[in-house]
């Protein structure tokens, strides 16, 4: 009876260790880590300073820009440096416009134009991964002591600001922690973390916002920090993301 009884137990066990976590439907676990970092969300405004380190960095004065954002659309106004004060980058979908005081008119961009040190001007948009790529599963993993879901990302738009990812989502809180950029021909082109120390309620409902996004170039010692703060919900009117208010 004793053998029988080990026999059962052992034979259990072996089948729950081969039993994997039920696969995560990628769409919805995307779209859960966007709003972490200000996508898909009704209205919020937002500070983000960006500080550049490394051997080779000539200029590292920080740069800080005012972020409003509403559903697909995302308007950043510079604050500091002085030099720079009143120029403001124009997102709508992956359609981007830039303007200073002085110029015209507003001027195409690509959010792959660098804005400072290895952060692109994609980078600080309101992020729309759901959107704008495929994803696929490839592994559960753990990364920095925490269970990730481990996506594949590739570009499925014109303009988007990489064209493949690596991401590490959380299995517990939904966000992404960790991400690798590639280029078209596999080429890795640098990697980033991300924090989520502040907090937002979206109806009713605490969730975690990036606080910082740390960006690494993969071949030097070259990293920019985007710090985020002055986070709030509020309604920001269509008019704000208007290329015909930009200037």
């Amino acid at each position: 009876m004793k053998f029988i009884k080990l026999w059962i137990a052992l034979v259990l066990g072996l089948t729950l260790t081969q039993v994997s976590r039920a696969e995560p439907n990628v769409q919805a676990l995307l779209a859960a880590s966007d709003r972490a970092r200000a996508g898909g969300l009704p209205g919020l405004v937002w500070d983000v300073r960006a500080t550049n380190t490394g051997s080779s960095v000539i200029d590292n004065e920080p740069s800080v820009l005012r972020l409003k954002a509403a559903d697909n659309a995302s308007l950043a106004e510079y604050l500091e440096p002085l030099r720079s004060k009143g120029s403001r980058i124009l997102q709508v979908g992956r359609n981007m416009w830039f303007t200073k005081p002085g110029l015209r008119k507003p001027v195409a961009i690509s959010p792959r134009q660098r804005l400072t040190g290895q952060a692109a001007i994609g980078d600080i948009a309101a992020t729309n991964y759901a959107h704008d790529y495929k994803a696929k599963y490839l592994s559960e993993e753990s990364f920095n002591g925490e269970p990730c879901y481990v996506l594949d990302l590739t570009s499925a738009r014109d303009n988007t600001t990489y064209d493949r990812i690596t991401y590490w989502i959380t299995v517990r809180r939904h966000v992404g922690i960790h991400a690798e950029f590639f280029s078209v021909s596999g080429k890795r082109l640098k990697q980033a973390d991300f924090v989520y120390d502040n907090k937002i309620s979206v109806q009713g409902t605490a969730i975690p916002f990036i606080s910082k996004m740390t960006i690494t170039d993969a071949l030097t010692d070259a990293e920019t920090v985007l710090e985020y703060s002055e986070i709030k919900i509020e309604a920001v009117h269509r008019s704000e993301f208007d290329i015909a208010n930009l200037q």
